[in-house]
């Protein structure tokens, strides 16, 4: 029974983690939106019965304007807020173990959480302070330290042989998480109150911490000194100084980890891996910013209800695909042809909803979409096999900053071109997330065409 219980535990790594801290994040999001609207509502309708029905201010210009302008400074302190902490975890936990990078934003998720139901429940507290509940998230990275902290674990613990594999299943535990958060959502909401979603959420971040402290093994790494500098009798002999050089060394090693010398060409082949990256990250934000918008407009027509079965049946079809088909094409093709061959059909499937004129055809996409997250599990990979093994944080460190910056320019670029074209052709938008496609697909074609001087390059281009 105790080799079964080992044998296991080397099997099953940060996947829960992933799914459960993604299954609050989808959980979270349209709770904390229903929230800020229905809180802007009470304000401007002070003791009257108005809020206390969804149909009696939903098209109410007011409210969706200033809950539009609040909900973008929640995306944005968001997102500002998690870059400075990705860019010093990773590195950090080069010489410190993976561990606590998972359960930083477990700790911070749940007093933000805690933050949102005393605003949910106390009817005088501002809408603004949910602001407070997007800083303390921000302060540990959110999701991308999750992430940046799961994928570098794997990174410690697996080889060239079964990497992309490893991470393209850890990958998959974004898209099930977010289909269970999505449904689970929904039912609260509906069914229940405020209280109910947001402790769920803060439950998934009790559960992750949990397994994190009593079934996750530390990552061994490498065994590399921390070297800080020696005490002094000058001004800057103490603590604070020390700390300062702390985190800057820790700043340092993030963006020596990308921009140091390599051989070959493996630097320039990180820098178009990570702008794919970004082009990826900046479509899928993107995407779930204006999604139900453009679904429930004409001749479209989605209810919510309907949003949310698409929504959840596209991300459980990735997930699926990933877990099950993605393993076996592996045997057949190449995982960087795999990579873009996806991208290829990703970009079909927008060009498909631009033109989308009934439900059948949305969820189409769906169907077509199903590989949508081989590119993503395949570019982290060969990031992976360009550094060092003692840099492997550093590098996801840089990455995961790049992904946090994504949340506020993809729903900035996105949301503008959606309104400017909304009167003309409201599918611009992912016409324009098509051509992201396209130019990661020449990204990607380029890095296969630089010559392969590392083993993982050569054994799988």
């Amino acid at each position: 029974m105790h080799r079964l219980i080992e044998r296991l535990r080397e099997h099953i790594t940060v996947e829960p983690v992933i799914l459960l801290y993604m299954m609050g994040i989808f959980i979270l999001n349209p709770s904390y939106q229903q929230l800020i609207i229905t809180k802007v509502c009470n304000e401007q309708y002070a003791g009257t019965e108005v809020c206390r029905n969804q149909e009696n201010y939903k098209d109410d210009k007011e409210i969706q304007e200033r809950s539009s302008i609040i909900l973008l400074i929640f995306t944005a302190t968001l997102s500002l807020v998690s870059i400075p902490p990705a860019i010093l975890l990773g590195s950090w936990s080069d010489r410190a173990g993976r561990k606590l990078g998972m359960l930083l934003p477990n700790a911070l998720s749940l007093i933000g959480g805690g933050i949102l139901i005393t605003i949910s429940q106390v009817e005088g507290v501002n809408v603004y302070w949910s602001l407070a509940a997007s800083f303390v998230v921000g302060l540990s990275g959110g999701h991308v330290s999750i992430l940046l902290s799961c994928f570098s674990y794997l990174a410690d613990i697996s080889d060239s042989n079964n990497r992309t594999i490893r991470m393209g299943i850890a990958e998959s535990m974004i898209f099930i998480g977010g289909t269970f958060g999505v449904l689970l959502s929904g039912f609260l909401l509906q069914s229940y109150d405020f209280i109910a979603a947001f402790g769920a959420y803060c439950g998934c971040q009790i559960l992750s911490a949990l397994y994190v402290l009593l079934w996750l093994r530390n990552a061994k790494p490498p065994n590399i000194s921390v070297c800080l500098p020696e005490a002094s009798s000058g001004a800057e002999s103490n603590s604070d100084a020390q700390a300062r050089h702390s985190i800057l060394m820790y700043a340092k090693r993030t963006f020596r980890a990308v921009m140091k010398k390599r051989p070959g060409q493996e630097k320039q082949k990180l820098y178009l891996l990570i702008l794919c990256l970004f082009l990826n990250n900046t479509i899928a934000i993107g995407d779930q910013a204006i999604l139900l918008l453009f679904l429930m407009y004409e001749p479209r027509d989605f209810t919510t209800e309907l949003y949310g079965v698409f929504n959840s049946a596209r991300m459980i079809i990735s997930g699926i695909f990933l877990i099950c088909i993605f393993p076996w094409l592996l045997r057949c093709i190449g995982e960087m042809t795999l990579a873009k061959i996806s991208i290829f059909v990703r970009g079909a499937s927008y060009i498909l909803l631009a033109f989308s004129t009934n439900a059948w055809m949305v969820f189409l996409v769906a169907v077509l979409g199903a590989p949508s997250g081989i590119p993503q599990a395949v570019i982290r990979s060969k990031c992976s096999a360009v550094v060092e093994p003692d840099e492997q944080g550093a590098m996801f460190s840089f990455s995961a900053s790049v992904e946090a910056s994504c949340i506020l320019i993809g729903a900035v670029i996105f949301n503008g071109l959606y309104s400017l074209t909304l009167s003309s052709f409201p599918g611009m938008s992912f016409i324009v997330m098509a051509v992201f496609c396209f130019i990661m697909l020449i990204f990607l074609q380029w890095v296969t065409e630089l010559p392969a001087t590392h083993p993982h390059f050569i054994s799988q281009d």
